[in-house]
């Protein structure tokens, strides 16, 4: 039996990782799942809630229910800060409970390492346990997401990033799934601080497959280009879907794919709205580029197979404009605010016929790909969790 202090907790026999997810963003169950191929389903456990957990448990990896922790909000293409602390006040209340939950989960299935990713109960539970804990995130500076706001939100938000510091240094290494410097997409979020630094650790990026091994869906037949647009299902992106559907018609060679679950009640002759849809690599493979906001695992995933990208950044949401802006600093894309695509729509015109046109996106996005074929991000991240999940064995 392992015995911590005083208490027992379980019989250990056999390695046993539990990845404790956010839902709020596509790519933490991305990452989830690219660990968990690396390994037998039986030393695996997921715990998520809402869209993660229903398109983990496709896959039939084992999962669990966790309380959700926080939400995100905005409106008009902007995050809300402000809006997202207010309400998001009761699940800060319950935030013991949600230890309590995490902590109980470790113990009835014999957790041997955790990594959490999004969340951050499951930090706190693993360090009361005594369990290894690794935190795989694409950010670790987060006052930025507080500098744009009100006196008392950047008051806040002060008091939140040493939260977040304390949070990161319980964890035994922070795990970035992106390129190492200098060609890091998310190298703008990451913290200055030398604690935080001296416990980061670059994989490379983490996809859920090999770029070899996704087959590009069929092209649709007519048109000169095809372009797919990936905007997820929250409110606030309806702009970026309807400056995309003004200036379609300007582009009767290209056909659009909508991968958005927002209303559309009126698609010129070439857009299709397909939905979402729980894996868009075949879309994106086949795709000359993808528009798309400037999150950092759809980056992953589309640098990884090559594709160019036009991303536009949910407005006032630091970590993606961060991501938008190295990207075109790297050549693999180009970025438009949402600021312009009102007043402005024909500069998302202008963007995306450079993409379209000119082949130095495409090379340079090619070299970033065969990186990420080298680094192997997936089977790096394995054999690190294998030594962690180990260790409180060896004992």
């Amino acid at each position: 039996m392992l015995q911590l202090g005083k208490k027992r907790l379980f019989p250990l026999t056999e390695p046993k990782i539990y990845l404790s997810i956010s839902s709020e963003g596509f790519g933490h169950s991305s990452r989830a799942l690219a660990i968990a191929r690396e390994f037998p389903k039986a030393d695996v456990l997921i715990g998520s809630y809402g869209y993660a957990l229903d398109r983990i448990r496709q896959y039939g990896i084992n999962t669990v229910p966790v309380t959700q922790e926080y939400k995100l909000l905005g409106s008009q293409g902007s995050f809300d800060v402000g809006k997202t602390i207010l309400q998001n006040q009761a699940s800060l209340l319950a935030f013991n409970q949600m230890i309590s939950e995490e902590r109980d989960i470790m113990r009835a299935n014999g957790v041997t390492l955790v990594v959490a990713d999004g969340r951050i109960a499951p930090v706190i539970a693993a360090s009361r346990l005594g369990i290894p804990c690794l935190v795989l995130t694409n950010q670790s500076d987060f006052y930025p997401f507080f500098q744009h706001d009100s006196a008392l939100v950047k008051l806040f938000g002060k008091s939140f990033e040493l939260w977040m510091r304390s949070w990161l240094s319980s964890a035994d290494e922070i795990l970035i799934p992106d390129f190492y410097p200098p060609d890091t997409i998310c190298l703008f979020n990451l913290s200055p601080s030398f604690h935080v630094k001296k416990r980061t650790h670059f994989l490379g990026p983490l996809v859920p497959w090999q770029r070899d091994e996704v087959v590009p869906a069929a092209r649709p037949e007519g048109y000169a280009h095809y372009v797919v647009v990936s905007l997820g299902g929250h409110a606030y992106r309806q702009p970026l879907l309807d400056a995309v559907l003004k200036i379609a018609p300007q582009f009767p060679h290209v056909r659009f794919d909508l991968l958005t679950s927002l209303h559309v009640f009126a698609l010129p002759q070439n857009v299709k709205r397909v939905g979402c849809v729980h894996d868009a690599a075949p879309l994106f493979k086949a795709a000359d580029c993808v528009i798309t906001q400037a999150g950092h695992s759809t980056a992953m995933e589309l640098i990884t197979l090559g594709i160019p990208s036009l991303v536009v950044p949910d407005m006032l949401q630091s970590e993606q404009e961060n991501n938008a802006r190295r990207m075109e600093e790297l050549g693999v894309g180009l970025r438009v605010e949402y600021e312009d695509l009102k007043p402005h729509p024909s500069v998302l015109a202008k963007s995306l016929d450079m993409l379209l046109t000119q082949p130095r996106y495409k090379r340079s996005v090619d070299q970033l790909s065969q990186k990420s074929a080298n680094l192997k991000g997936s089977q790096r991240a394995a054999t690190l969790l294998t030594e962690y999940a180990h260790r409180l064995l060896a004992y």
